[in-house]
């Protein structure tokens, strides 16, 4: 499912929820496995446990990781190394899935290229799924101590006092692990309608699928096989199972409530898929076909991902329906080859099988992809030190203020891991975040005026020029700025149409009040990002209704600052170029041109901050700095030397700042309080 997925995502919409079907086998494989040893013995041989699964796991990883890296710096563009850096990082530790969950909600991430190791979040799930489950087993040990007495007079051995004792034992892990589910599967109602994308690769909402196959694993044995017996429960598993490849889709909150559904499949299928349940699917899914795919499973995991990821970015476009099945093909090899010769020869190496430290310092190997990706990591650039030398003009190239550019290297940002001032000081508040954090630049000693710079990340991306300004104009400069989130009291959609913004709402009515009460600022310069954002009444990204809805619960916030003696001073929304133009400009060195957009697809005529100028009948003047950015006709990548987008819409650091010299004279035009104070 995860395979065809990955391959033509639109012939199997939904066989993401393959790797559901993954945490319950996994989860009925570990718990079984660990409960049979503790009914035994009342124990957790904690390092043999875990030893056992570094020298299953880690070597066939370590492998991949390493061979995708040397791959990644041959086929990808430049600009991708650093994100799939962090990433190796983050899958050789197996913290992956948390890495992605905040990527997700970090608006200047969530767009990214898909590195050839995303893969990875779902076995990170499972690493810490194995480091967090023999734990529920010794809590379950100490409960059982405490509270599992024998009953006063009860003889205190025999096989009846033992029998009792490992009845105790299992009620203890069963209600443990039951509880865990429960609270796991709350959680991810929960979280995946409020935040879909982040949830999606939580540990926390994931836990709960795992815990299940426990559940089934703990299910006291009459029950088993009765279940066993029963074939035509099988089929409806299979069923569903397959089902769930068709019906979800990649559009919908998951996991949620919907993972239910792959879940309980997986389940079923498991209880009642053994050879007891005549007439069952037991035929079909020991098939030797079948069983080949299931042995080579976990290395076919690995690999099929890094090599569809790569042949995309080599060839510039999707699997076709021919070169598809040559990638499934290279796949199986791969997986074949690695779990022959690199999983089996570790796992079943009897001088590292026979002592549990040594099978656990198998997890040494994942030092390799861990220091190649640290290297890289460490040698990038540091933060932009916020000069422009004579060879990078910049937006005067532009302006006529410079006729003839010097030849010199673009100015690119100084790493993809580093973020301009307004990010990297914590004052762009994450995705999620309801409550305002107020940030102060420029002048803050002896200011003559407060200038506050308030919306989502497009407003941040003037921050470099208003704080040049701010410092040449002895201005005191407040930020109020929230990642996707336009300062208005309209309630907007995530940017993938999952789920409502209620925490963007609450901050932009907080950040209002602060406004009004406290900060008390002369003048509110303000601006957004349009392309995104819709509204639960109309869900399309960009549509007119949707950026008039915005508009207007825009004026309403410029209303009550106007009504309370702060001028406000839009800023129109900045081009959109679609797509990346770091990766074009990497791409096209010496053909720039390639990357050019027409500005009459990267300018929107219409906006929200157009919008809400003509419902406060000329109180306010739009700051129209777009002539700062592209020339007449053509938006181009690379201005004055500088590389104008850090992203699709983004400005440069750099860029802006080379903004400043010439923004300036248009805010203290449109803003009567700002050319007051000279």
């Amino acid at each position: 499912m995860v395979v065809i997925y990955h391959l033509y995502p639109s012939a199997l919409p939904g066989g993401f929820a393959g790797v559901d079907v993954f945490f319950v086998i996994s989860g009925y494989l570990i718990t079984g496995h660990l409960w049979r040893g503790y009914a035994r013995t009342g124990k957790v041989g904690l390092a043999d446990f875990w030893g056992r699964r570094a020298r299953r796991l880690i070597p066939a990883a370590a492998l991949v990781l390493t061979a995708t890296w040397i791959a990644s710096r041959v086929i990808e563009p430049a600009t991708q190394f650093a994100n799939t850096a962090q990433q190796i990082l983050a899958s050789a530790l197996y913290y992956q899935n948390w890495q992605l969950s905040s990527d997700a909600v970090n608006y200047f991430k969530s767009d990214d290229a898909a590195t050839p190791v995303q893969h990875f979040w779902s076995l990170s799930v499972e690493e810490q799924f194995y480091i967090v489950w023999p734990l529920l087993f010794l809590l379950a040990a100490f409960l059982t101590a405490m509270f599992a007495l024998a009953p006063a007079g009860q003889a205190l051995a025999g096989p009846g006092r033992a029998a009792r004792r490992t009845r105790t034992r299992g009620v203890a892990v069963g209600v443990l692990t039951a509880a865990l589910v429960i609270a796991s599967l709350a959680y991810s109602i929960h979280e995946t309608n409020a935040n879909a994308p982040a949830a999606y690769f939580m540990t926390t909402t994931r836990m709960w699928e795992l815990g299940a196959g426990g559940l089934l694993a703990l299910a006291p044995a009459r029950l088993t096989r009765a279940l066993a017996r029963q074939g035509w429960l099988g089929w409806v598993g299979l069923a569903v199972v397959i089902a769930s490849a068709f019906l979800l889709t990649g559009s919908m909150a998951f996991p949620g409530a919907l993972a239910l559904l792959p879940v309980l499949g997986a389940a079923a299928l498991i209880a009642s898929g053994s050879a007891e349940g005549r007439s069952g699917p037991s035929r079909l899914t020991s098939a030797p076909l079948m069983v080949f795919i299931g042995g080579i499973s976990y290395s076919l995991y690995l690999w099929h991902y890094p090599v569809i990821n790569l042949y995309t970015g080599w060839r510039g476009r999707a699997p076709g329906p021919l070169s598809g099945p040559v990638i499934l093909a290279v796949s199986v090899l791969l997986a074949w080859l690695t779990k022959t010769f690199v999983e089996d020869k570790v796992r079943l190496a009897p001088f590292i099988a026979r002592h549990s430290w040594r099978s656990l310092s198998v997890a040494l190997v994942a030092v390799v992809p861990l220091a190649l990706a640290a290297v890289y990591i460490a040698a990038e650039p540091g933060p932009w030190n916020g000069t422009l030398g004579p060879d990078y003009p910049g937006a005067a190239a532009l302006t006529g203020a410079v006729t003839n550019v010097p030849v010199a290297p673009v100015l690119k940002p100084p790493d993809p891991i580093s973020q301009t001032l307004d990010q990297t000081g914590g004052c762009l508040d994450d995705f999620g975040v309801s409550t305002p954090k107020e940030c102060v630049f420029g002048d803050t000693t002896n200011p003559v005026l407060t200038v506050a710079l308030v919306g989502d990340s497009a407003a941040g991306e003037w921050f470099d020029a208003l704080n040049a300004i701010a410092v040449h104009r002895r201005w005191k400069l407040v930020t109020e700025l929230h990642s996707s989130c336009p300062w208005s009291s309209t309630l907007v959609l995530n940017w993938n149409g999952i789920g409502e913004l209620t925490a963007c709402q609450t901050w932009g009515k907080a950040v209002s009040h602060d406004l009004i009460t406290t900060i008390r600022p002369n003048v509110v310069i303000t601006t957004d990002y349009p392309s995104l954002l819709s509204t639960p009444d109309h869900p399309v990204n960009a549509s007119p209704a949707a950026m008039a809805e915005i508009g207007a619960g825009m004026a309403q916030y410029w209303t009550q600052l106007e009504d309370a003696g702060i001028s406000v001073t839009p800023i129109k929304e900045s081009p959109d170029l679609v797509e990346d133009v770091p990766t074009c400009v990497d791409q096209h060195p010496t053909d720039l041109a390639q990357c050019d957009v027409p500005v009459s697809t990267a300018i929107l005529r219409g906006s929200p901050v157009t919008d809400a100028a003509k419902l406060m009948n000329g109180k306010v003047t739009v700051v129209n700095a777009n002539s700062l950015i592209c020339g007449p006709q053509i938006c181009a990548p690379v201005v004055g030397n500088v590389l104008v987008y850090g992203d699709r819409h983004h400005l440069t650091g750099p860029y802006s700042k080379s903004t400043a010299p010439f923004l300036e004279p248009l805010l203290l035009k449109a803003s009567k309080t700002l050319a007051a104070k000279p």
